[in-house]
Formats: structure tokens, sequence, C-alpha cells
């Protein structure tokens, strides 16, 4: 609706959002001119990456898109969550059937045991189930959770940041320098984006380089905030034409499909892998007490 040019408190009070306990409070904010990024923020609505997410898109004009890209990528992950919870019914089956079959097993053969193989027994599903509820969170966590986690453990040269840090991050920057804003103020923007203190380190770095008339690309570039040589190529080649913003679009739609291939990937060889995990479980409990 915000896309069609209704005023964010109108698109407000017409959407689904007007349903939720806070939405009265947040109403009257955005009617005193509280930006929509800090009106839900107050309210827990966002986390902290998601609220700066949306207020610097804002002040880019790309409020829509910001909304529509975080919409998006939610019911992605919930989508991801439902089909690995669909398998849960069978995982909690074999252990189930483990347990039984386990304390069964002992009863028979070695009863004078039977106590401490139904206490390993009953420890191993509760490690299991919390180990399936582990998996099932961090499905749920957002891209940039996943960036943070990249950044803290140094995982930047890996294909599947570099394609998740166009989308998240360098589009966010694109749009801002095409809606003209300058470098330093946009990566300012950014900083808090990810709390890892080495993304920080390397924002600030960018932030010095570009005050001191470096060009873009070779702030970044020299700050490590790119992920490859390819893209530190494309940067250059953007900013002699002047077209830095559209070029980036054009990596974030380049991106996006290879992401969504790799995720789709991962998901399913998870499946199996817990299946395969889940039933060796099952087989130790039977059989290796």
């Amino acid at each position: 609706m915000i896309s069609a040019g209704i005023a964010t408190v109108q698109a407000w009070e017409k959407s689904s959002a007007s349903l939720h306990p806070a939405s009265p409070v947040i109403l009257a904010l955005l009617q005193k001119g509280t930006s929509l990024a800090r009106a839900m923020g107050h309210y827990g609505l966002l986390t902290a990456a998601h609220g700066i997410f949306l207020a610097t898109s804002d002040n880019a004009c790309h409020l829509p898109a910001a909304l529509q890209r975080l919409a998006t990528e939610s019911e992605h992950r919930a989508q991801r969550l439902q089909e690995m919870k669909s398998r849960w019914g069978v995982l909690y089956l074999l252990l189930l059937v483990g347990w039984l079959a386990g304390s069964i097993t002992a009863g028979l053969a070695e009863p004078d045991r039977i106590t401490g193989i139904l206490f390993l027994n009953t420890l191993t599903c509760i490690g299991s189930y919390y180990f399936l509820w582990l998996i099932a969170k961090l499905t749920s966590q957002n891209g940039w959770w996943w960036l943070g986690l990249a950044w803290k453990f140094g995982w930047q040269r890996r294909k599947v940041f570099q394609w998740s840090f166009t989308i998240h991050w360098l589009d966010l920057l694109g749009w801002q320098l095409a809606a003209g804003v300058d470098a330093a103020t946009a990566l300012q923007a950014m900083q808090g984006l990810i709390s890892t203190p080495s993304y920080r380190s390397a924002t600030a770095a960018a932030m010095t380089a570009v005050r001191d008339g470096k060009s873009l690309s070779t702030a970044l570039a020299t700050s490590g905030l790119l992920p490859n040589q390819t893209l530190a190529q494309v940067l250059v080649s953007a900013e002699a034409s002047g077209k830095i913003g559209e070029s980036l679009a054009h990596q974030t739609n380049l991106a996006e499909p290879n992401l969504k291939l790799y995720m789709d990937s991962v998901m399913f060889w998870l499946s199996k892998a817990l299946y395969a995990l889940v039933a060796a479980v099952a087989f130790a409990m039977v059989f290796l007490n």
C-alpha cells in the first residue's frame, strides 16, 4: 500500500498489522510523525538490525521495497521451518520406538540393568529433542543474524556469505547512494547492522578512507568489507559510469536466485541427515546398551 502512495498511517490502519495488540499505540506514534521503524522497534516488533535497515531504507526513499524484502524473507523462513516441523512426527516416533524397544530388550536380556538403561535412554531422547529444537531455532534466524555469525567466525570468503552480503548489505548501500546520500553518511548509517567488533572496525575504516578522499570501491576493498575481487571490480566500473546504485541492484538480482537455490539444497540434505541421525540414535538405544 505504501508503494501505491498511501501514507504510512493510513496503510497501517488498513493492513493486518492493525490487529496486533500494540497497534493502537504504534498508530498514535505514527500520527505524531514517528517513523515506522522507530515506532515498531519501540515495542520490540523489530530486531535491532531490522530497525536500522528500515530506518535507513526510509531515508533513502525505499521503505516499500524494504518492507517487501522483510516480508518475503519472513515468509521463506516460516515456510522452511514449517517444512522441517512437518517431519518432526516421524523423528519423534523413531525416538519413541527406539526408547521402547531398547527398554524391552534390556528388561528381557539384563533385568538387573533396566533402571540404568532406562535412565540413559531417557537422557538420549531428551538430548535428541533439544538438538531438534536447536536446529529449528537456527532455521528461523534472519539473514542479518547469519551475517553477524559469519563475521564473527571469519566466513566472509564463502559463497553463501557473499550472496547474502550482496542482497542485504550492498543493496542497502546502493539504495542510499542512488537517493543522493554521500558514501560516508551511508556507511555510518549501516555501522550498527552487525554487532561484531570486526565489522564495526571495517565500517569505521571505510568511512575514514572515504572522508580522506579515497573512492568508495577502494575504501570498501581495503577495509575488508568486500568479500571478493569481482565485487570490487564491479564497484570500480559502477563508480566510473556513475551508476553505482543500479549496478548494486543488478548484483542483488544475480545473487538472490543463487542464495535461494543454496538454501533449498541445505534444507533438502538437512532433512535427510536428521532422519539418518535419529535412526542411528534409535538403533543405538536398542542394540548398543
